[in-house]
């Protein structure tokens, strides 16, 4: 079925807000797909709001990123090196001899590795749960739970440069959650990173940094369906999904750095809450 362009721009601003906001875009995203009556071919528009959002992250988060890969290259991997050139010596000084850009590329690294293990482990269970919009309200609740407790811890006082390859790790396996429908990538990074004790706006920034592989690796796997679908959901339409959900995955980091400031991290999870009941409510009505 071709994709009408009004419900491609609401599906990608749907994917958009949620992708960076501790609510699940992959749930919302169901949810409302469902909620439409859209039925897309293949997985092309998936790819396409998921490079929306890519492109969102990176026009924020560029200069980071840029630095990672630098001093990644720089020093060769840092960990490894050895003999001359401008790595010489980090293997000997550890990983306080390590540039913050190496720092920083090994933290991404290493916390990308638990979802990436878990996704390919359990992928075909994974997409056959997206299928039951109950499951989705079930995991919201579950990640409105997450969010509700960490906002009551005691904030932690520690930058992201003091960050350690077990803290990203950590991280990682709080990431690997997010493959559940409806349990949010951004919310439990999020917790992942206030339970080891970082700063507020520090943890949301591993976060995003976290989205970028994460999101670069489902486009690119998801790649040969949106090659094979060419333009079946209609060209015009995946681009203004694409261009919907960068524009607003944009904002929802901004906005969502300046909330974070603020300590209201419960709210979303009085959100989720309500919209899991109201989604319950929904299908039992339909039955």
């Amino acid at each position: 079925m071709e994709l009408s362009l009004w419900k491609a721009i609401v599906l990608g601003v749907v994917q958009g807000l949620t992708e960076f906001l501790p609510v699940s875009s992959s749930g919302h995203l169901a949810v409302a797909e469902n909620v439409l009556g859209v039925q897309l071919p293949g997985l092309a528009f998936e790819v396409m709001v998921h490079l929306g959002t890519l492109a969102a992250v990176l026009a924020v988060y560029g200069r980071d990123l840029g630095a990672a890969v630098a001093g990644f290259l720089r020093t060769g991997g840092g960990l490894w090196a050895g003999g001359g050139g401008p790595a010489a010596g980090t293997a000997e000084r550890g990983w306080a001899g390590l540039d913050p850009g190496t720092r920083l590329g090994w933290l991404v690294i290493v916390g990308t590795i638990p979802a990436a293990v878990a996704g390919f482990a359990l992928e075909s269970r994974i997409e056959a749960a997206f299928d039951s919009p109950g499951l989705v309200a079930v995991f919201w609740i579950f990640t409105g739970f997450l969010l509700w407790w960490a906002a009551r811890r005691p904030e932690g006082g520690r930058p992201l440069e003091r960050a350690t390859l077990a803290d990203a790790l950590a991280v990682g396996l709080f990431q690997a959650l997010a493959l559940l429908p409806g349990v949010s990538r951004s919310g439990s990074t999020l917790v992942g990173g206030l339970v080891r004790g970082l700063r507020r706006e520090e943890a949301a920034r591993l976060s995003f940094l976290l989205s970028v592989p994460a999101i670069a690796g489902a486009a690119v796997l998801q790649l040969p369906d949106l090659l094979a679908a060419g333009t079946a959901g209609g060209g015009v339409a995946l681009l203004a999904g694409a261009l919907a959900a960068a524009v607003t995955g944009y904002a929802a980091i901004r906005w969502l750095w300046r909330w974070l400031v603020t300590g209201r991290l419960s709210w979303f999870a009085y959100y989720l809450w309500t919209v899991a009941i109201l989604l319950l409510f929904f299908q039992g009505w339909r039955g």
